[in-house]
């Protein structure tokens, strides 16, 4: 795969977004009170439906941004599928950073009913 650089806006439309999220954690205890702490993190998601491209290409080069979305569409799902693992490993940053501030701000009990 050959790596695109230039200008241009990346535009993007999902439909049929499917994500599957497994989270595994433990009970701390921090000033006498429960909490859950994150120790475990994995997702995995699928795209039904994919419409993108890019615009404003090169100086608004209508030949070229039309080629390229041309090709960007009739290729989407294999673009996805390079374009994956670096979505999954930002998406997973960002989840892991709100469930620790989640976990740490939320009292276990207010989690979990025994």
């Amino acid at each position: 795969m050959v790596q695109a650089t230039g200008g241009g806006e990346y535009w993007g439309e999902y439909e049929g977004v499917k994500a599957k999220v497994y989270i595994k954690a433990s009970e701390v205890e921090r000033n006498s009170q429960k909490y859950l702490h994150l120790e475990d993190l994995k997702m995995d998601f699928s795209v039904k439906d994919i419409q993108m491209g890019i615009k404003n290409v090169h100086n608004g080069n209508a030949v070229l941004e039309a080629a390229l979305n041309l090709f960007i569409n009739s290729n989407s799902q294999e673009l996805l599928k390079e374009m994956k693992p670096h979505i999954k490993k930002k998406l997973m940053a960002t989840m892991k950073t709100f469930i620790d501030n989640l976990f740490s701000r939320v009292p276990y009990d207010s989690w979990v009913i025994e």
